[in-house]
């Protein structure tokens, strides 16, 4: 099995974060990035800080991707094409 990297992790995250334009809670974002809850809130912590994700003013408990965000999951996917 191939261990997931940072950067992978964070795609992961970020990637169910897209799914739902709504807005996300963090156990959805757990279940769909496969880490228990403690490890998801710490990588969505770096996220937040480094303005690929925010969350919704109306419920914070919510997590939006910012377009930064976005730009972070399409530079990974074009990089994964050529590794």
């Amino acid at each position: 099995m191939m261990r997931r990297t940072k950067i992978d992790i964070y795609a992961d995250i970020l990637e169910v974060i897209k799914r739902y334009p709504e807005g996300c809670g963090i156990t959805r974002i757990s279940y769909g990035s496969g880490m228990p809850n403690d490890r998801t809130r710490r990588f969505l912590n770096q996220l937040i800080n480094h303005g690929l994700v925010k969350p919704r003013t109306d419920d914070p408990r919510k997590y939006m991707i910012t377009s930064r965000g976005l730009e972070f999951l399409d530079a990974y996917y074009k990089l994964r094409q050529y590794l």
